[in-house]
């Protein structure tokens, strides 16, 4: 039995980028244990790649609960969804498992149902100040959207608010979730995810010669870069901000600005294609700026090894996009 179904059924790329969320958000609020400085660099540097269990992730007995709270989540949404939408995937997409009866409708409830019941159990054994509260809170959107209200005008906000408590998620061991910049940052990230669901919902549309929905997620993913942009000036507003960790003209800003060109080279053609290949060229380029998103705001708050752990999960799931579709 090959295994393809099922790992295109959980959207396996977007796995990694849901694990993404919550090591970003770890990242943001946590800041390196004063000891870590009491050895002369590059000892320090040292002492820390040697000690997985310390450095600029803080304590790690929590976060990997949160990791897979995040990513049990976000899988056993995507599992619900095509349980909800078989009817309609067997019109506009029967490739997929579940209409082309690779996966049982069953199976899929079932699973979709115990990912949903574990994603909130592990967020419980992370023992977080607000880890059960923000998942209880995550997992009633995402069951709100599965069930009908994708279906609305505010489909795309439900969805785009999943990824920003996701993001949340990661901030649950900190005091208020990391303060004003953080929920910032986490409404900007449910913002570009946003847009990302107003452009995918023009894939199915009839060829208009411009597509509003594309329009409206390209202008609010360009707000999104906007917020991460400010963000990166002010590094010193995130508590997992550290000077000696970052250089002292971190390259954040260029770096989200390379994505704000590689974005929109890809989502403002899209804007009057009618075709459906455009659109879903547009939204895969987007999914694969959702963690360099990430990535350009830690380079200027939190330069450790976390960031390259953030950036092996983001080189994942652009490889096994290439096998398995995100969308």
């Amino acid at each position: 039995m090959s295994p393809k179904p099922y790992l295109q059924l959980v959207r396996l790329p977007n796995l990694f980028t849901a694990a993404a969320d919550s090591l970003a958000g770890w990242l943001l609020v946590s800041s390196p244990p004063a000891e870590l400085w009491h050895w002369p660099p590059p000892a320090n540097w040292l002492v820390f790649l040697l000690s997985p269990l310390r450095g600029p992730l803080g304590d790690l007995r929590h976060w990997p609960w949160l990791m897979l709270a995040s990513v049990c989540t976000y899988a056993g949404g995507v599992v619900l969804n095509d349980v909800f939408d078989l009817e309609v995937d067997r019109r506009e997409r029967p490739s997929r498992p579940l209409p082309s009866g690779r996966v049982s409708r069953r199976f899929a409830a079932t699973l979709g149902v115990a990912l949903l019941v574990l994603g909130v159990t592990a967020a419980w054994a992370a023992s977080t100040r607000h880890g059960l509260s923000v998942s209880l809170v995550l997992t009633g959107c995402v069951i709100a959207y599965d069930a009908g209200v994708k279906r609305s005008v505010l489909g795309p906000e439900l969805m785009g608010a999943c990824r920003g408590l996701n993001l949340l998620l990661g901030m649950s061991h900190a005091a208020s979730l990391g303060g004003p910049a953080c929920w910032a940052v986490a409404a900007a990230y449910a913002t570009f995810v946003t847009g990302i669901t107003w452009i995918s919902r023009s894939e199915v549309e009839p060829g208009a010669e411009v597509k509003p929905g594309v329009v409206a997620g390209v202008l609010l993913q360009n707000l999104a870069f906007l917020v991460y942009l400010a963000a990166c000036v002010h590094p010193e507003l995130f508590p997992g901000h550290d000077p000696r960790l970052v250089p002292d003209r971190g390259g954040g800003p260029l770096f989200l600005l390379v994505w704000v060109l590689v974005v929109n080279r890809q989502t403002v053609p899209a804007i009057l294609s009618p075709r459906a290949e455009d659109v879903q060229r547009a939204v895969s380029v987007c999914i694969s700026a959702l963690v360099a998103l990430h990535v350009g705001l830690l380079m200027n708050v939190n330069v450790s090894l976390g960031l390259l752990v953030l950036s092996a999960l983001w080189l994942a799931a652009m490889v096994s996009s290439r096998w398995v579709y995100s969308t």
